[in-house]
């Protein structure tokens, strides 16, 4: 059976990894990041988030060149909201060019989903590789979403870099069944783990009815 959108895959993978640290580059509204936190402050009680975006100091014309479509919201509307979950949170304002990659950070888990060049997103991933799960969005299976090509945008040509018995990709969703993400870890187990109750929504049901 088919999930509704690609997102329940990031925020099951949060129940099956259960991260004590969180980054996140590309934060929009924060919807994303709030629910990742909420999840994991039931493995832990003071989990670490740290985001990364311009927030609201671009104009619209700028969040099109990089393939953003999402509604941004600003820096201090995001953490009032998310400081009501927890106080263990860092919002880093710019371009991550001058801010992540020039002070390479990494996490337990990793949500990459800020600029959505082909470029950014290279260097995005370096500056987090040696996180234990870092989970991609955009993989385009059709090549391009939008008019957004994978020559350009998305992050296929970085995925079709990796060892296959690291990354998973995941099952299509109703909505927008092209769009994938896909996560990324040096654990294989964990990848394997994750393989095995993603891919079968059984599987996951079992999990969550005995690990409740």
């Amino acid at each position: 059976m088919a999930l509704n959108i690609r997102y329940q895959y990031l925020l099951l993978g949060v129940v099956l990894t259960k991260p004590k640290s969180i980054i996140e580059i590309g934060l929009a509204q924060g919807e994303r990041a709030y629910q990742m936190i909420q999840l994991a402050s039931k493995y832990e009680a003071n989990v670490k988030y740290t985001g990364y975006d311009v927030f609201d100091t671009k104009s619209s014309s700028w969040h099109k060149m990089v393939g953003n479509g999402k509604q941004v919201a600003s820096k201090d509307i995001i953490k009032g909201r998310l400081n009501k979950l927890t106080s263990n949170v860092s919002l880093i304002e710019g371009m991550t060019s001058e801010t992540l990659w020039l002070n390479p950070q990494k996490a337990d888990y990793v949500w990459l989903d800020g600029d959505h060049r082909v470029q950014a997103i290279k260097n995005d991933f370096e500056a987090v590789k040696n996180s234990r799960v870092i989970v991609f969005d955009d993989f385009y299976v059709n090549g391009e979403h939008g008019g957004y090509t994978i020559d350009k945008f998305g992050c296929n040509q970085i995925i079709e870099t990796l060892k296959k018995d690291e990354i998973f990709i995941s099952p299509e969703t109703k909505a927008l069944p092209n769009i994938r993400i896909v996560f990324w870890s040096k654990d294989k187990s964990i990848i394997k783990n994750l393989k095995y109750y993603l891919t079968d929504m059984k599987n996951m049901k079992d999990y969550l009815s005995k690990n409740k």
